[in-house]
């Protein structure tokens, strides 16, 4: 029997030679020349091994193998032919792979290349090496053997030397991992590469070996990647819009497990980056393999399933298919003659050579598929032409067939088992629980025979279904009553948030969740939703509610737990209905509680606080005896709610009494609550306070290294805002003073603290809106164009800094006299306004008032709308900041010029570009006074 998996180990890497020759006898010219190298080698005091087996189909020996590992040196006869001789193509590529422990691989993998050019050296990295270059004559032979002498000298000790693994995996498809190798070497240099991506895709059929080869490369080159190699994946069970939140999941658990990061809060984008950042931080190299993309996706998807840091190399492998993604590709074929010989062999023990013309022509039938090569080894008969026999599948999907008629009881129980699940790995346990196993050792024993007949892969803890034998499987096997019993036993293990492969799990509840009965149903996905949730995902989440409350027997949590996620999704009329379902459903006062905190929640978002009081407010701090201890939370809420009516104060008055008890139990409330302070102290007019209490959250959060938690961003942007608002205290109506001094802070803060620092961004904000002062809205609106797409990228969508970006553009639209975009971007601004800062908060009146504004002057025929609109603008403006506030000015202004001839007014608004009435404001900011020794604080 042959040795299946050669390798180098230290059992046999004692010093026995100082050069391997490699070369192929395809090539009688250069046989003999190699035939005289070595000789001459042996003549300077070398020791030279080369295989004396001539035959070019004979498996790779552990004597090869040894003799490899033994040498300091493999010296390869590069011709064109060399790449066909799959024993030369594992010889290069062993050595390869051990030389790069010990340094540069061209030093010990040294080539002779007699051809006019270097093209036919499919490893990029000894093809630019040029050890030896040109023909190997009488006349160059002492020079090539005296730089030969000297490479071994500098090597010192042999190439298996301190490898204690062996090579697993080096047996076969060579030119794919260079052309992988290659193409990843190539993506770290922009200069190589004509792709704009740090990443490969490694493509092919079902069944190819896309992933063992992805794992081939991770195993063989894990010396280029000193950071470890990050797995994520299979996506491909997955409907195309499930990909990211489904990588998101697997992203976390990776995050959390591998690199000890807390994920808890993190979206994706800011997950990628967290992730990416810590990577970075190190400076150490990591791949990242992602396995199984479905087709079709397109490069905006594709591009989040990278991770932003040049210390990543990521390798994705798919299904062939037509793509625009602009990246490096490999398409993996099925196995040439050769290589499919050797992978019958491994498996077709002691095949005779009469066999082996039987074994090429059964790859040539079937394309070199691997799986129906190895599935066809393992069920020919052991006599003479029976891999002829025509009968013999030769398809995957037939040859997997064909393996589940060999299959005893208990492998077949197992493969049903796992046709179920989705194609992601399993617990053991599990398995052996739904099948009534009694202890390890009869699982063990079920196992052992699909293992051995490759339909079922042992992983670190469990088992995983190949996904071609999952697909024929589902097809052809009657589940009988497993999936009833593994409906039951899973949510068990989904209860334990820390189990190993959570987000497997997950998958599998999801897959067996499609065909169980409706209470199985909403048990299997009530974890799912909530995985999302905590992730910060909740467009996923609430997909997952919508199929729970699509079952009967959903209950009163379910829809109050749905309403909170459409709350997050922005959909209150949603959400406002099923919490009041979730109420009606209700059986108690706990869970009555819940509901019409959620309905108020959800009211208040839009801006419809008598019946949010109505519903809740007004009680809400009468809980059940059974909620005493969330009290805290209560309060924050309540808190949320007065500063969303214009009630600072009442809201600093809740907060100060729970803040101590939150800090001294260092509660996971704690930084809630601690925001929620921060804006009622911004909004009652106590800015160094706030200063102070949004420097704390920050600190605490950086202290635990979560610097991309969104809490702590939002931290980072109120404190900016507070630092700004200070040192712009003192007012003064000098507008081209103001306009040039914000352009002198922005430079100052942008030397201290970066472009994208918090407090410069919301400088430079404002010393673009300046510019609409100043008469220049084309200029202000390129300017927080470009501020935008900064802040949404480093801070995100949903926060004060970018609403007012926006209502600068909006204002900028309207001076320019393009009322109907001005309309649209006061529309989609305004309701996010009023659910973060409320209807009555300065920036968000102004916003009512300037959107009814724009209605009249857009023309759009909703003349009454609009006016309805200014009016309840302008009467809550007066009521909450009184008659002498310029805004109130502006308001009354507005009213009076809107009750005009509505020709005049259109007419004036044009001659003055919204501004006979002084309607618009020459900027929102004001004319201020700038105080430089305020920004003196240290911003990291």
């Amino acid at each position: 029997m042959t040795d299946p998996d050669p390798g180098l180990s230290d059992a046999h890497t004692t010093n026995r030679f100082d050069v391997f020759l490699c070369f192929t006898r395809a090539d009688p010219e250069g046989t003999a020349r190699v035939a005289e190298l070595g000789e001459a080698l042996r003549a300077a005091g070398l020791r030279v091994f080369h295989d004396t087996v001539a035959d070019e189909d004979a498996p790779v020996t552990g004597e090869l193998a040894d003799a490899v590992a033994g040498s300091r040196v493999v010296l390869a006869y590069y011709s064109r032919t060399l790449p066909a001789d799959h024993k030369c193509r594992w010889q290069v590529t062993a050595a390869f792979v051990a030389a790069r422990r010990h340094g540069l691989a061209a030093d010990r993998v040294l080539v002779v290349n007699p051809e006019p050019d270097s093209g036919h050296i499919a490893l990029s990295e000894l093809a630019g090496a040029n050890f030896f270059s040109g023909p190997v004559t009488a006349g160059t032979m002492p020079d090539l053997v005296e730089r030969v002498r000297r490479k071994v000298a500098e090597a010192g000790h042999p190439l298996g030397a301190g490898n204690r693994t062996p090579g697993q995996g080096v047996a076969g498809r060579h030119r794919e991992l260079w052309a992988i190798h290659n193409g990843l070497q190539a993506a770290r240099s922009p200069r190589r590469t004509t792709h704009s991506r740090r990443a490969l895709m490694l493509r092919g059929l079902p069944g190819m070996g896309k992933t063992v080869l992805a794992e081939q490369y991770a195993h063989l080159f894990r010396g280029d990647f000193g950071g470890g190699v990050l797995r994520l994946g299979p996506f491909g069970h997955h409907a195309p819009e499930e990909v990211l939140s489904q990588f998101h999941l697997a992203l976390a658990r990776v995050a959390g497990d591998r690199l000890g990061i807390d994920v808890s809060g993190l979206d994706l984008d800011r997950l990628r980056e967290h992730v990416a950042d810590r990577i970075s931080a190190a400076g150490e190299k990591v791949l990242v393999l992602v396995d199984d993309v479905p087709p079709g996706l397109p490069p905006n998807v594709l591009d989040r399933l990278l991770l932003p840091s040049p210390e990543v190399s990521t390798l994705l492998t798919g299904r062939t298919g037509r793509s625009s993604w602009d990246v490096a590709t490999v398409e993996l074929a099925g196995l040439p003659a050769d290589e499919g010989l050797q992978l019958f062999r491994e498996y077709h023990e002691d095949t005779e050579d009469t066999e082996r013309e039987a074994a090429l022509r059964l790859v040539d039938r079937c394309d070199g598929h691997p799986v129906t090569v190895r599935a066809n080894a393992v069920t020919s008969p052991r006599s003479p032409g029976a891999v002829d026999d025509p009968s013999r599948p030769e398809t995957a999907p037939q040859a997997i067939r064909e393996l589940f008629t060999r299959l005893g009881p208990l492998a077949t129980t197992v493969v049903r088992l796992g046709s179920l699940l989705a194609p992601v790995p399993f617990p053991l346990g599990f398995a052996g629980e739904v099948l009534g196993f009694d202890g390890e050792r009869e699982i063990a024993e079920a196992i052992d025979e699909p293992v051995a007949r490759c339909v079922v892969s042992r992983v670190d803890g469990g088992l995983r279904l190949e996904p071609l034998v999952a697909e024929v499987a589902r097809a052809e096997l009657e589940p009988d009553d497993l999936h009833a019993r593994a409906a039951a036993v899973l949510p068990r293990y989904l209860s334990d948030e820390r189990a190993r492969y959570r987000d497997f799990l997950l998958q599998h509840a999801r897959t067996l969740a499609e065909r169980a009965s409706a209470a199985h149903r909403i048990r299997l996905l009530r974890p799912i939703a909530t995985a999302h949730e905590k992730q910060r995902d909740p467009q996923a989440a609430g997909e997952i509610h919508a199929m729970i409350l699509a079952t009967e027997g959903a209950a009163n949590s379910d829809f109050t737990a749905a309403a909170r996620v459409e709350v997050a999704c922005g959909l209150y009329g949603e959400a406002l209905d099923h919490a009041r379902h979730g109420l009606l459903l209700a059986g108690t006062e706990d869970e009555r509680y819940a509901a019409r905190l959620i309905a108020a929640q959800a009211l208040d978002c839009r801006g419809d606080y008598d019946a949010a009081d109505r519903m809740f407010w007004r009680a809400f701090d009468d809980l059940p005896p059974s909620r005493r201890e969330d009290r805290p939370a209560a309060v924050v809420a309540a808190a949320q709610a007065f500063r969303l009516r214009g009630l600072p104060r009442e809201s600093i008055a809740l907060l100060d009494v729970i803040l101590p008890g939150l800090r001294d139990t260092a509660s996971d409330l704690l930084p809630s609550a601690m925001l929620e302070y921060v804006r009622a102290l911004l909004l009652d007019d106590r800015t160094q306070r706030a200063r102070q209490v949004a420097a704390e959250v920050v600190a605490a959060f950086r202290a635990t290294g979560r610097e991309r938690h969104p809490r702590c961003t939002e931290a980072e942007l109120l404190r900016a805002e507070a630092t700004v608002t200070l040192a712009l205290r003192d007012l003064r109506p000098e507008e081209r003073r103001s306009a040039t001094e914000l352009r002198e802070l922005e430079g100052i803060c942008r030397k201290r603290h970066g472009s994208e620092n918090p407090l410069t961004l919301t400088v430079a904000a404002m010393a673009a809106r300046a510019l609409l002062g100043l008469g220049k809205p084309e200029q202000a609106l390129s300017e927080l164009s470009t501020i935008e797409q900064t802040v949404l990228r480093v801070f995100g969508r949903e926060h004060g800094l970018r609403y007012r970006i926006r209502h600068g553009m909006a204002l900028a639209h309207g001076q320019l006299g393009e009322f109907g975009r001005q309309a649209d971007l006061m529309e989609d601004l305004l309701p996010a306004q009023i659910r973060l800062l409320g209807s009555r908060h300065p920036e968000t009146l102004e916003s009512r008032l300037d959107l009814a504004i724009a209605l009249v002057f857009g023309g759009r025929g909703d003349y009454r709308r609009a006016t309805e609109l200014l009016d309840d603008a302008a009467d809550d403006i007066v009521a909450t900041l009184g008659t002498d506030a310029g805004l109130s000015a502006r308001a009354i202004a507005a009213k009076r010029a809107i009750r005009l001839p509505l020709p005049l007014v259109e007419t004036s608004a044009h001659r003055t570009g919204q501004g006979g009435v002084r309607v618009f404001p020459a900027h929102s900011i004001g004319e201020a006074r700038l105080k430089p020794p305020e920004l003196d604080v240290d911003l990291p």
